[in-house]
Formats: C-alpha cells, structure tokens, sequence
C-alpha cells in the first residue's frame, strides 16, 4: 500500500481492473469543480426514510396475501420473521463494511476488493439484472392495482406508459428531487402502515361494521395451509405450504442492499448510513412481521376473495390482502383511499430499483467492467446513459398487456427477482466473511470499524448456509409437473451468475484474493464526491 491517502472512490486496489485513483490534496469537493460528478444531495433523512421504507412495495401490499394464502396465518408470519432476520443479519454485514468505507462502487467494489474480481464482476452485473427486472416488476403490480377501478384491457398500454414516463423523468431531474419524491412517499407507505396496523386490530376486536370479533379465530383453526396444491398428507402441505412463503418473503425484502447504491449521493454518508442500516430493524418488525401478523388475524387464508386475488390464471387484478379485510369487513369507502396509496407504493418503489439499477451501471463502468459511456455524468449528477439503457428494460412491463394478462408478468418477472435478491445476499456474506478473515490475519482490530455488530461474522455464515438452501428448493413447483417458464424464471440467475464469474476470470486472469494482500484499509475522504471517468 501507498503512503499516500486515496479518495473512497478510486475503485478497486488492484491493478487488475486497471482503476484510475485520486490523490487526497486532488479529491474533488462538491461545489468545487465544473468536472462531472454524482452529487452528495441526500441529506440524512431522505436515506434514513428510504432506508425504512424506500423499497417497500408489491411485497407487502400484494404479496403478503399470497403469502397468507399459501403458508396460513401462523406459517406467514414466521416465514416472514426468519427471512427477516436473515436479511437482517445481512444488512448489518453489508453495513459494516458500507460505513467503514462509504466507496463508490458499495458491494461490486468490496468484493472485487476481498474476494476475487470476477466476483465483484458477477455480482455488479446480477445486481444489475435484478434491479432491473424489478422495475417493471413494480410497474406491472401498479397496474393490477389500476384494475380495481378499471378493468379494462386495452386501457392497459396507457397506464403503462404513463407509468414509466413518469419513473424516468423523476430519475432524469437528480438526485436532489428523487430523493425529496421518495423521502415524502416513503412517509406516506409508513403512516399508511400503521394506519392499517390500527385498521386490522380494531376490525378483529370486533369493531368493523360486521361487528366480527375474529380474536386469533383464524390462527387457531388454520394456522398453516393443510390443503396446500392439494398435497397429502396433510403434513406434507403444510410444509411445503410453509416453504413456499420463504421465497415470498425474499421478493418482499427484495432491494435493501440497494441502500449501498446511494452511497455515493449521500451527505455525510458514514453518519447517514449508519443510521439508515440500523433503521433496517424497524421496518422488518414494525412494517413487515407486526402489519402481517394482524392481517392474518382478520381473514382467513380460504377467504375467495383472498383466493381469487391471488389466482395465478385469472388474467384479473390481484387485490392487497388489506383491501380485502377492508371490504369482507362491510367497511365503506376506505378501500379505494388505501388502493390508492398502495398505487403510490408500487410506483415509488419502481422509481427506487430504476435509481438503483442505473446507478449499479454506473458503478461497474467507474471500475471498468462496462462500456466507459455508461459512466458519463450529466451536469445534475445524472448517469445520462446509464439510466437511458436501464430505462429499456423497464419495457417489459408491456408483457402485463399480452394475452397471459397482468397475474402471468407479475408472477414471471418476481419470480426472476427474487432468486436475484438471495443470489446477491449470498455475496455479500461471502464478502463479509472474507473481510473479517482479512482483518484478522493482517492484525486489524474489529474496533476499528465505525459501525459494528456483535452478531458478526457468524451471521454471514448462517445467512450463506439458509439462503443456499431456499434457492435449492425455491423453484421445486415448476419441476413436478415440470413447466420451462416457471423454471427459467425460477433459476435463470444461477448460470447468469456463474457464466458471468467464468468469463471475467478466464478473460481477465483474475486472482483469488490473499488474506494478507487484501486491502483492508478504508480509502473514504470527508467531503469527496465521485468524478465520472467517462472522456
């Protein structure tokens, strides 16, 4: 290593990826240059509020009732709090290496860093893919939603396109406007929730116009789902049923590691990270397991109109789980108020994996593992061409008007961005246990580290070992029968992945990474900002 101090974000150490670094008395300061370069506009509430409930969309307002449907009351919530854990665990692994180097390139960059460069190739670009996909994932669940009011086919396209216009021209104003857009709408999803949250317990104490004390009815006959596609024994559909509600949950908390793609548009970024990775807490218990655990108390998981929201061959719009508490319970008009605000959901979140994804572009051509073009930055500190080119794939929300319907897009692309979120928490804790055995064997002390958890390393370990096993398992309903689309949307990101890893390793001659050469040192600067290096 250098003597000299290098700006957080110079990329990777290692000359294999051929990274251009910054001295310390050269960094550049925002404000200070005409150069391109991402600005630092949000301020520590934008990222603590999207942190809390930035991504917070289809997963809970349209999944948790396949969920329930799928899993049964009690199996719904624990599903929901062991994955939730999980990721939680892994988000304070990520978090100890994001705030103790708030680098541009997040996650690519660390485990390019401590692992190996391919990896930090594949997992740049799966990254990638995932956000991607999810954009028009988001846009396809706003929608089914619009089909509440109008079920209208050929309506459709317009909604659609309405939709998307509006995505790309919030990310094309900077990040100064899509962060004050999300902080606010962040805010509503959370009033909204726990809003709901108070809904649900005062209809299942009786107090909704049915006059239905429900009490933990629904709990105590079926807790988990014995008919599970009709499986026998009834242990075994219980199980399954069970199992099924694990990938669910994944799709739900799909995004939150991109918290790691703000990084470099944060202020102050080792303060407002800190705080956003310990806020994560909060929304898995207060916006997930609580709002869950109390809908699954006002409706049953054989409900038909539960059933009927979520029926897969409809072709129709699937309902929110707490829209249909609302109307089975005879209350008036609020229904549409809260479609509404799942709506605004669904759109927000769409905006956040599009800000997500062009940004993960943008990252991979500032490391020299894309076309240098994507890293040209806009006066507002806009990727123009990373975000164009990522904007294309949210095309596929047009899949929602073809003849399989809303219900068939939905379920294919989740069904891709799910086995995505787990294959990139997978990384992450490979990273990080790889950075804990770096640390160790060079003599650097875990105190060191701005943010640290008690839990580590071992937490990455049990995230690795659980989320193996649910990928293994996650697709086995499109084996017996066998069905080529749910199997190459269940699995597609696996030889992604590993095509990717195998191609950058030959054609680049990448090494495994030493324990006593790897860079354990942090590279952040107070103040710097990240100079696009496109010319």
């Amino acid at each position: 290593m250098s003597d000299k101090v290098y700006d957080v974000e110079k990329g990777s150490s290692k000359g294999d990826l051929d990274i251009e670094v910054t001295p310390h008395d050269e960094r550049v300061v925002d404000g200070e240059t005409e150069d391109p370069h991402m600005h630092r506009a949000l301020k520590g509430r934008h990222v603590s509020m999207i942190a809390i409930a930035g991504t917070l969309g289809t997963g809970l307002f349209l999944g948790s009732g396949k969920a329930i449907a799928n899993g049964g009351p009690v199996g719904a919530v624990v599903g929901y709090a062991i994955v939730g854990c999980l990721v939680g665990l892994m988000m304070y692994a990520l978090g100890e290496m994001m705030v103790y180097d708030p680098s541009a390139g997040g996650f690519i960059e660390f485990s390019a860093r401590y692992v190996d460069p391919a990896l930090g190739f594949a997992m740049g670009w799966q990254f990638w893919f995932q956000t991607a996909m999810t954009a028009p994932t988001e846009v396809v669940a706003a929608s089914i939603i619009i089909q509440y009011w109008d079920d209208a086919q050929n309506h459709l396209a317009i909604y659609v396109t309405v939709i998307l216009i509006c995505m790309v021209a919030i990310n094309m104003a900077g990040v100064k406007y899509f962060g004050e857009f999300e902080f606010w709408f962040a805010f509503i999803k959370v009033i909204t929730i726990i809003g709901l949250c108070i809904m649900c317990l005062v209809v299942d104490l009786g107090g909704a116009p049915d006059r239905d004390r429900r009490g933990f009815r629904y709990w105590r006959d079926t807790p988990f789902n014995s008919d599970y596609l009709d499986l026998t024994p009834p242990a075994k559909a219980r199980f399954l049923g069970f199992w099924a509600v694990l990938t669910q949950a994944a799709f739900s908390y799909g995004g939150m590691e991109g918290l790691a793609s703000i990084c470099l548009e944060a202020e102050n970024p080792r303060k407002t990270m800190r705080t956003a990775v310990r806020a994560i807490f909060y929304r898995i218990v207060l916006l997930y397991i609580v709002s869950l655990w109390l809908v699954g108390m006002c409706i049953s998981p054989k409900d038909p109109n539960l059933l009927q929201a979520n029926d897969a061959d409809s072709g129709t719009a699937a309902q929110s789980p707490f829209v249909v508490v609302i109307t089975t319970s005879g209350i008036k008009v609020l229904d549409h108020i809260i479609n509404a605000v799942v709506l605004t959901s669904a759109f927000s979140s769409g905006n956040e994996f599009l800000y997500s994804s062009s940004r993960a572009l943008f990252m991979l051509a500032q490391e020299g593992q894309a076309p240098r073009i994507f890293s040209k930055v806009l006066k507002n500190g806009v990727p123009i061409y990373s975000l164009a080119f990522t904007s294309l794939f949210s095309l596929l929300a047009y899949l929602n008007c073809g003849a399989g319907g809303a219900s068939e897009a939905f379920n294919w692309l989740s069904g891709i961005t799910t086995l995505g979120s787990m294959l990139t928490w997978c990384g992450v804790a490979i990273t990080h246990t790889r950075f804990a055995r770096g640390m160790k064997a060079q003599g650097v002390s875990r105190d060191t580290l701005p943010f640290k958890s008690f839990l580590m390393p071992w937490g990455s370990w049990v995230v690795l070992v659980s989320f193996v096993i649910i990928i293994f398992f996650s697709g086995w309903t499109s084996v017996k029968p066998f069905s080529a689309s749910d199997f190459f949307s269940t699995y597609i990101n696996i030889p992604f992945v590993f095509i990717l890893f195998g191609a950058w390793k030959v054609l680049k001659r990448t090494k495994y990474v030493p324990l006593m050469e790897m860079d354990v040192t942090s590279h952040y600067v107070e103040g710097s900002v990240v100079r696009s290096k496109f010319s």
